[in-house]
């Protein structure tokens, strides 16, 4: 009962909703349109399971499960990058995708282009669509994800900062509004604003035109203090 909610009590199975679940407990269920993310080495496969082969073959099982629920559309989505514990690491996409038949594949709206067809080689973007038929124009068929695509693509156009030679992060305690800090991807910026109580602080810091206003959890960002605004 304590886990009960609306969507358990909701009468009407044509309710237009998404639905948010696991890929356990997505078994035996079908859907029209199937969203599978997180399709990163060491995340789907898990990084437990690449060094047994026993549990590499029961996550393509659970990969095959996931896949199969869908019974028109399937996008498989995963992020070049990513924050893990704190630390901000670059993925490469999953090996199950590379499994798929590439006649399956529709990279079309991945942001970037696309540089071979293997997904390690740098032919994804932030995802994948794939569809079971007519999916060459797919992106025409469903405007939200050509919105997502064209700005999946400007975001790739923006400015790579360098980090200093000597970049050690701070001590976020100190950290006070007004002050300038430098971020190891967004670069230079000032803070805005601080909330949140002293163990889950929040910062709104300002890195300028190139990535705008940014709220950044200090308790996971790495952030070098550059100097303070009197």
């Amino acid at each position: 009962i304590t886990l009960l909610t609306d969507a358990d009590t909701d009468k009407n199975a044509d309710t237009d909703a998404v639905k948010l679940m696991t890929v356990h407990a997505a078994k035996g269920l079908e859907f029209k349109c199937v969203y599978v993310v997180g399709m990163e080495e060491n995340l789907f496969p898990s990084s437990m399971a690449l060094f047994d082969r026993e549990g590499l073959e029961e996550e393509r099982r659970v990969f095959y499960v996931a896949v199969t629920r869908a019974k028109e559309r399937l996008w498989v989505t995963y992020a070049n990058s990513r924050y893990r514990c704190g630390s901000l690491v670059q993925n490469d996409p999953s090996r199950f995708i590379d499994e798929i038949p590439p006649s399956r594949i529709d990279r079309s709206f991945t942001g970037t282009s696309n540089r071979g067809n293997n997904t390690h080689s740098g032919g994804g973007g932030y995802g994948n669509l794939l569809s079971g038929k007519d999916s060459k124009n797919s992106l025409d068929k469903l405007p939200s994800l050509r919105k997502l695509a064209d700005k999946l693509a400007a975001n790739n156009t923006k400015p790579v900062h360098t980090t200093s030679g000597d970049f050690v992060h701070d001590d976020m305690a100190g950290l006070n509004i007004g002050m300038q800090v430098e971020h190891q991807k967004f670069g230079i910026g000032k803070v805005l604003a601080m909330e949140g109580g002293v163990n889950n602080r929040m910062a709104s810091i300002d890195f300028g035109e190139g990535h705008g206003v940014k709220k950044i959890m200090l308790n996971y960002a790495k952030l070098r203090i550059v100097r303070s605004e009197l």
